[in-house]
């Protein structure tokens, strides 16, 4: 694909072993982008099943391009697609490879960002969850209400957000689907997502975003299906191998979220208490592996203790609260 400059850039990073999901997630971004100059960079991620197997024809129908590079997980492969159309690209956003756009989600941001906001943020769903993303929260004031908002694009359902969208970014990041959120490339040269981290990469590269953030548009209409794709959620929940790794990343995410983002005090201690949930929560898993003699990663154990000082001095009182039944989140995902 010739570099011509675009409106606004779709990345996809792929990894999938499953055929057809790319192919269909493709097509919905070309179905989708009437009227709108639109490019797709499809980041191949090392995919056990290559990109050109499912899209190879689909390079003669529009402005798809594929990108590879070695397996490197979802960050790295979103940060080589930034890069590849920041010289090119007025607005981006980010599809991935197992969900689909079923409505005119980048023509509604292409209008909104055009008018000046910043950041656009459409509604989903997710497979197997029966409210949209805006309302998945039981906490009323971390959903999304329209009522409560500016409207100002009566015949396209988008409003402007009242209050400050960061501090509903900090308490609930979730909010903005992985498939339904555009930005200003102009406004934030050089944001790009934190490849160490193991899951939770996604909400500090919200929160970078967030607090830089001038003006925010949304819409309560659902612009995409999210699939279950390699959901590292499901994958790694309480009692599971993985969970260990999980908390272990949770810790370092909260850690990076206090010492590199500006927040007041609220938000302060409301992440400090994240990041006590995950410490306990890491403890949990410790003793569950011991209790049921499995094995343990002694490795990622002593590394993540070794990261985090204030976590080792409260490991054993911790181990002591969850043997006398008062560890209040066993078995809790760690906050995301």
């Amino acid at each position: 694909m010739s570099v011509n400059p675009a409106k606004i850039a779709v990345v996809i990073p792929y990894f999938q072993r499953k055929r057809g999901l790319l192919r269909q997630c493709v097509r919905s971004v070309l179905e989708n982008a009437t009227g709108v100059d639109t490019a797709v960079v499809v980041v191949d991620d090392g995919s056990p099943l290559p990109a050109e197997e499912e899209i190879g024809d689909l390079l003669r129908d529009g402005p798809v391009e594929i990108v590879h590079q070695k397996n490197a997980g979802p960050a790295a492969a979103r940060n080589t697609g930034l890069r590849r159309v920041e010289p090119y690209a007025s607005y981006v956003t980010f599809l991935d490879s197992d969900d689909e756009w079923i409505g005119p989600f980048l023509e509604d941001a292409v209008r909104a960002l055009d008018q000046g906001f910043d950041l656009f943020v459409g509604n989903s769903r997710r497979v197997g969850i029966p409210v949209s993303r805006f309302e998945w929260s039981d906490v009323q004031s971390q959903n999304i209400h329209p009522g409560g908002h500016r409207l100002v694009d009566p015949d396209h359902d988008v409003y402007e957000y009242v209050g400050s969208f960061f501090d509903l970014l900090v308490r609930r990041s979730n909010v903005i689907g992985p498939t339904t959120m555009a930005f200003r490339l102009d406004r934030f040269p050089g944001i790009r997502f934190r490849e160490s981290l193991f899951q939770g990469e996604d909400r500090l590269f919200k929160l970078t975003l967030g607090q830089s953030l001038g003006r925010v548009a949304f819409s309560p209409r659902i612009y995409a299906e999210e699939g279950e794709g390699v959901n590292i959620f499901d994958k790694s929940g309480w009692k599971t191998d993985g969970y260990l790794r999980l908390t272990s990343n949770y810790i370092a995410l909260s850690r990076m979220v206090l010492d590199e983002i500006r927040l007041d005090a609220s938000q302060r201690a409301f992440v400090r208490g994240q990041l006590a949930d995950s410490r306990r929560a890491f403890v949990a898993a410790v003793l569950h592996q011991l209790r049921h003699r499995k094995p343990l990663d002694w490795a990622q154990v002593r590394a993540t203790l070794r990261r985090d000082p204030t976590g080792t001095v409260l490991f054993l009182p911790n181990v002591l609260r969850l043997v006398a039944g008062h560890l209040g989140v066993k078995g809790r995902r760690p906050p995301g």
